[in-house]
């Protein structure tokens, strides 16, 4: 297996193009015994510390870090339950707002297209197949080279995407971060559009590949999209396009997770289109949180 020459990553948030993306957004990293710290300056008060999905977890050197770096708090999103013993201890307590999803569905890519329709359910392999009648155009896109033509389409899922999260009453970032988490995967980046017959793009997902796995990262629809199954057509084309890149699983990135109830309720009906595609639920241990500063922890607390 293939893994990040950084960390030895085997999670896309512990990589070196993660890093780079999250240069653009003002985090620094380091890197101690093969996991990797992302910290952010916040003015004159310190900073603060997150370490997503680590391979390695050496708790001592973290404190030293976050104290050297005045750390306000650090908060660990553990790779498995192995990791948990050794947190409570150091005072880690378990967090209400986990920043990467704690539940997720993996596919498995290791079969052929028939086995893989077989395992979606039964509505799915029909909207597949009504979708493949209504007239749309599925465009895929790469970043591996930035030119005009990809920035266009990016711009028009960025529109769709803004739509999607004024609808649902999500947070959108800003195009610019969008455009610099792209640049940062480059090659493994992939931007697949659904596009109507008035040329006007009705639904799209970006994917991120790491490790020989892609992440269903972002996906968006607008509500012409979604009458027409859209969405059913957007995903089954970056399932196809990642068995192409011999990607062995495909992430669909979060579903509603009752340890979470007010996090998620927006989750559920997204939740439901990402359980029918036969895949596995993966449940991670959560967030875990320590302060280093008793009023950012009673600020924390007053707003949850």
């Amino acid at each position: 297996m293939i893994q990040d020459t950084e960390t030895n990553a085997e999670d896309l948030r512990q990589s070196s193009a993660w890093r780079k993306y999250l240069e653009t957004l003002g985090w620094r990293t380091e890197i101690i015994d093969g996991c990797a710290l992302r910290i952010r300056r916040i003015g004159p008060l310190g900073s603060v510390i997150k370490i997503q999905r680590p391979r390695t977890l050496p708790l001592e050197k973290i404190e030293e870090v976050a104290k050297k770096n005045r750390a306000l708090f650090v908060k660990i999103e553990p790779s498995d339950n192995i990791q948990i013993p050794e947190l409570k201890p150091r005072n880690f307590q378990p967090d209400s707002w986990p920043l990467t999803p704690p539940r997720t569905v993996i596919i498995d890519l290791m079969r052929d297209d028939e086995e893989l329709l077989k395992s979606f359910s039964k509505d799915t392999r029909q909207s597949i197949k009504s979708v493949s009648n209504s007239g749309l155009t599925i465009q895929h896109y790469s970043f591996e080279n930035p030119n005009d033509e990809n920035e266009k389409a990016l711009r028009e899922f960025y529109s769709l995407w803004k739509e999607t999260g004024k609808r649902g009453r999500f947070y959108i970032s800003a195009y610019q971060e969008l455009s610099n988490k792209m640049a940062a995967f480059g090659k493994n980046a992939i931007l697949i559009l659904a596009i109507g017959k008035d040329s006007r793009a009705l639904s799209g997902c970006i994917a991120i590949i790491h490790d020989s796995i892609s992440y269903y990262h972002h996906a968006a629809s607008a509500r012409a999209g979604q009458q027409i199954l859209a969405p059913y057509a957007v995903l089954w084309r970056l399932i196809k396009e990642n068995k192409k890149r011999e990607c062995k699983k495909l992430d669909l990135e979060g579903i509603f997770d009752l340890r979470y109830p007010n996090m998620g309720k927006r989750w559920i009906n997204f939740s439901i289109f990402k359980l029918k595609w036969g895949g596995e639920v993966l449940e991670y241990p959560g967030s875990f949180i320590k302060f280093y500063n008793p009023l950012v922890k009673l600020l924390f607390r007053f707003g949850n």
